[in-house]
């Protein structure tokens, strides 16, 4: 430092000389703007510079030009130090912001590092790490002291990405232009020894001639997690987590190329329609069906083969994938068997134990189909063959199953118009009196008028019209337009008919029933006691006391209430006492043919006795003998309905029959 005054002293003195002598002001404001730079720098500080200008000007008076007035030596001596101490002034303030400056900006990106969401690593070329941020320390679980020195590759990476990492390290070393800020995503480590996925991406930075790298690094698991939910949900069905109709047809093509690869293995598709599920979701609600669908979803997927799959197709329809069968047929109607055995035992929910059955649709491959499409279409085709029998079975695909499906969505098609064209009519049957013969009502059945089909009875329709849900509309029509006829026939002069119309399940849940008869009160069709509900025993067990309040309430309107095909179904001694009917109606499978059979009239004696014990009316329908009403009258059956009488007919036929039985002719 003193060497560096010295030298100073000497430059000054000889800028300071020049410039009294006389020479040029700019090349002296450019030794002082040196020389104040200098100062700044350390050579001299401002007293030291003002104290060597005045030894200089005592000294420096024999190296002066003879004829320099004094005066003007002072003047311009003064001057030359004015000009240094203003320059030294200046830089000394340039440097002093420029200096804060750095600090500011210093503390900004310290500041902005410290609170940046983003982990940030700096490390040296060597991998050790030199800077840790507070997002770094929460995500790592090391803080920035206990970081700081360590490899970074052995504190933040497992070992099996050690190598990757000194690979990245490398590149960056050759090629930092090419390796610097590229993406990756790697797996990290904690504290805890926990990995988990982040993104990275690392930035060769170099300050000073000195190199050195910094790692972004941001954390994938909730990115990860959501991917993977989007990824489940787009090929598993929300509510079940079963397969979704995505998956199952990539396991079906994956299984169809496996069998291809090995002679002599099939697979199966079985297609399992759930019976009674839509009445249970319309009757117990949304939430319950929910529930149970997750109940049977749970029992199919605990009781099929491991490796064969399960989805769920649609809301009450589940498809099973069997791959890998040996004898197709033989396995898959023991798989089949299996599957119907599940539903043996009630599903629960809720407190309720609900009895279901399912019926089964069986696709072979390559016989029924050499796709998956193919194969889930045939094994659809064959299960609603299987609920047309009856339900509760397994069919096997054929071809004439083809021309089934293809009439079923023909039928459906044809439905939907059907009641908009007026394809629709009601015939009605008489219900006559066992004692006298006097028609004492009439059972109002619809039937449909087909311009391609012909005349479609219900028989083949209602089911679908269930399926659809256009058993409502339909359900409705038929009751106004069996109302209206009956007040017609009333205006006519024709002796009071009570006119029995059925209620379908729809109907029945949801209050439709109760709100259509209340319209026709209000309209003046219907008069108290002319109209009888007929209500079927499934339709009521579900939820006993809410059937109980639909039907007191419905009786309170003026309507009476027949039971239908008793003794089918539950036919419970129990439920029977606490429902609100007035008659009971043995269905027309024990009738029939009942003179030949001793148990059918055991059978439909027992209804009869039954419905006395209980203050309750009979009717009997598919009577079609004088032996078979004989039966009835001597056992106290009050009425009768079927073709001993007639067949259900048109309104004005009917009109007609009426005429004749009060003409007597």
């Amino acid at each position: 430092m003193k060497s560096d005054r010295k030298n100073f002293a000497e430059d000054y003195q000889a800028a300071f000389i020049h410039y009294l002598n006389g020479g040029d002001q700019e090349v002296a404001l450019q030794r002082a703007y040196e020389l104040g730079r200098r100062a700044i720098a350390g050579e001299q500080n401002i007293l030291g510079l003002i104290g060597l200008h005045y030894r200089l000007v005592q000294a420096v008076k024999p190296q002066l030009r003879a004829n320099l007035p004094r005066g003007q030596a002072i003047a311009r001596s003064e001057a030359f130090l004015t000009q240094v101490l203003a320059l030294f002034e200046m830089t000394h303030r340039q440097t002093l912001e420029m200096n804060q400056s750095l600090r500011d900006s210093e503390r900004r990106k310290a500041a902005i590092v410290g609170s940046a969401f983003d982990s940030i690593v700096s490390f040296d070329v060597g991998g050790r790490i030199i800077d840790f941020n507070p997002a770094a320390e929460q995500l790592f679980g090391h803080t920035r002291a206990q970081a700081v020195g360590h490899d970074l590759a052995e504190l933040i990476l497992p070992a099996s990405r050690h190598a990757a990492f000194q690979q990245t390290l490398d590149l960056c070393r050759e090629r930092p232009e090419g390796g610097a800020g590229q993406r990756q995503e790697i797996t990290a480590r904690r504290a805890d020894g926990s990995e988990f996925p982040v993104e990275m991406a690392v930035t060769f930075i170099q300050v000073d001639n000195a190199p050195f790298f910094t790692a972004y690094l941001r954390d994938l698991t909730e990115r990860k997690a959501y991917e993977a939910k989007i990824e489940y949900l787009a090929t598993h069905d929300a509510l079940t987590r079963l397969a979704n109709r995505n998956l199952l047809m990539d396991r079906v093509e994956q299984a169809i190329a496996q069998a291809a690869r090995r002679p002599g293995q099939t697979l199966a598709v079985l297609f399992v329609g759930i019976e009674r599920f839509k009445f249970i979701n319309d009757s117990m609600g949304h939430s319950f069906g929910d529930e149970l669908i997750r109940k049977i979803a749970g029992r199919l997927q605990h009781g099929v083969r491991d490796g064969d799959t399960v989805a769920r197709q649609s809301g009450d329809e589940f498809v099973i994938l069997m791959g890998g069968l040996q004898d197709g047929a033989q396995d898959a109607l023991r798989g089949a068997s299996e599957i119907l055995a599940l539903f043996m035992q009630p599903f629960t929910v809720d407190g309720h134990a609900i009895h279901l059955a399912c019926s089964i649709g069986v696709s072979l491959y390559p016989d029924d189909g050499k796709d998956a499409e193919m194969l889930l279409a045939h094994a659809d085709a064959a299960m609603h063959r299987a609920k047309a029998a009856g339900g509760g079975t397994v069919q096997f695909y054929t071809h004439d199953l083809s021309v089934f499906a293809a009439e079923r969505v023909r039928l459906e098609n044809a439905l939907w118009s059907g009641l908009e064209r007026g394809e629709f009519s009601v015939h009605y049957q008489p219900q006559v009196r066992v004692a006298d013969g006097v028609i004492a009502g009439a059972e109002a059945l619809i039937r449909w008028q087909h311009p391609e089909l012909g005349m479609v009875y219900p028989a083949r329709f209602i089911a679908l019209a269930e399926e659809t849900g256009l058993i409502g509309p339909i359900g409705e029509w038929v009751l106004e337009t069996a109302c209206a006829q009956n007040r017609v026939w009333q205006e006519s002069g024709f002796p009071e008919l009570r006119m029995a119309v059925n209620v379908s399940t729809r109907q029945f849940r949801h209050d439709g029933i109760i709100q259509a008869l209340e319209s026709l009160i209000a309209a003046g069709q219907v008069t108290p006691g002319s109209l009888e509900l007929e209500v079927t025993e499934s339709s009521l067990m579900d939820d006993m006391d809410e059937s109980i309040r639909i039907l007191n309430e419905l009786r309170a309107l003026g309507a009476s209430i027949s039971l239908d095909d008793f003794g089918t179904g539950y036919s419970s001694l129990a439920y029977l006492r606490r429902l609100p009917v007035d008659r009971l109606k043995i269905d027309q499978s024990f009738v029939h043919q009942m003179e030949d059979d001793a148990q059918k009239r055991t059978m439909v004696r027992e209804i009869i006795h039954l419905s006395q014990a209980f203050g309750l009316s009979t009717i009997a329908e598919g009577v079609e003998t004088p032996g078979e009403l004989a039966f009835l009258a001597a056992h106290g059956c009050h009425e009768y309905q079927g073709y001993f009488c007639a067949r259900p007919l048109p309104a004005s036929d009917f009109e007609r029959l009426l005429r004749q039985r009060r003409t007597g002719h």
